[in-house]
């Protein structure tokens, strides 16, 4: 399960859902209680989305062995099982499982359709024989993080939780409701070393935000359809069926969250969503 959800309570409450998200706990009227229970429910959609997609969608460490060989230009041809991929963090490889040597220059490492990861390890070499030993370790998925401190307008750099995955020069989103923004890391920025227990990193920006914004919102470069589409499958969770004790005017044919969905039992918002992880997938 993803560490926080992909969509945060707050940007759920803002998406025009039109559900009811003050009663999701009976035995308090507490709101802080009410927003951690719905940020549980979308922790369910956002693990739910990366089983739909056999993978963790945010950013994360992955480590795998394989067989690979080399193109005749000296590149270890890599293929990822995650994607996209963003780095590589560590390449070592050799005839056997413990005959392994390190690629210490990593910087013209080349991934191709986000997938296929070319690797620079000298000598003129050809496709053929059984191939070499490999282990790796890289970043895959799309960052999704939070802001970890308040900045003021005109902030030429922002804290957030998790640094994984960001790279210089690349543009993610500010998902603050009403504040939303797109910012770019600054060329320089050097990422941290890859890890499995991030810690709170200062990223610096290209240019000033043109807002001031808060902590605990989404820093993200998820596509706007890969958290709709977590919107979506929460919104399925959060449908109640409607009663007559629940109508202000019973005799009348009113209208529902539910009445234009394919089902009664909001798979209609589910299929949407699945539709949405399986284009997005084919685009990877």
């Amino acid at each position: 399960m993803p560490a926080t959800p992909y969509v945060t309570a707050a940007e759920f409450a803002a998406h025009p859902t039109y559900l009811a998200l003050d009663n999701l706990r009976q035995d308090t009227a507490d709101p802080d209680a009410q927003a951690a229970e719905l940020t549980n429910i979308l922790l369910m959609a956002s693990a739910w989305a990366d089983s739909e997609c056999n993978q963790p969608l945010g950013a994360h460490v992955a480590t795998r062995t394989q067989r690979a060989r080399c193109d005749r230009d000296g590149n270890l041809q890599l293929f990822a099982n995650r994607f996209p991929v963003l780095s590589v963090a560590a390449v070592s490889y050799g005839s056997g499982p413990g005959d392994q040597a390190d690629v210490l220059d990593l910087t013209n490492a080349w991934t191709l359709e986000q997938r296929l990861v070319l690797v620079p390890i000298g000598g003129a070499r050809t496709m053929s024989g059984p191939g070499l030993y490999v282990r790796w370790t890289f970043v895959a998925g799309r960052v999704a993080t939070l802001v970890d401190e308040d900045a003021d307008q005109d902030a030429t750099a922002l804290t957030v939780t998790d640094p994984t995955g960001i790279q210089p020069g690349e543009t993610y989103r500010l998902w603050e409701p009403g504040l939303e923004e797109t910012v770019t890391v600054a060329d320089d920025y050097q990422p941290p070393a890859a890890s499995s227990a991030p810690q709170p990193t200062e990223i610096p920006l290209a240019a000033p935000t043109r807002h001031a914004h808060g902590a605990g919102f989404s820093f993200t470069g998820m596509t706007a359809d890969l958290r709709l589409a977590v919107v979506s499958y929460a919104a399925s969770l959060l449908m109640r069926p409607d009663t007559a004790a629940e109508d202000e005017y019973p005799d009348n044919n009113a209208s529902s969250t539910r009445s234009k969905d394919s089902r009664p039992t909001g798979l209609g918002l589910v299929k949407e969503a699945r539709r949405i992880l399986m284009s997005e997938t084919v685009v990877f």
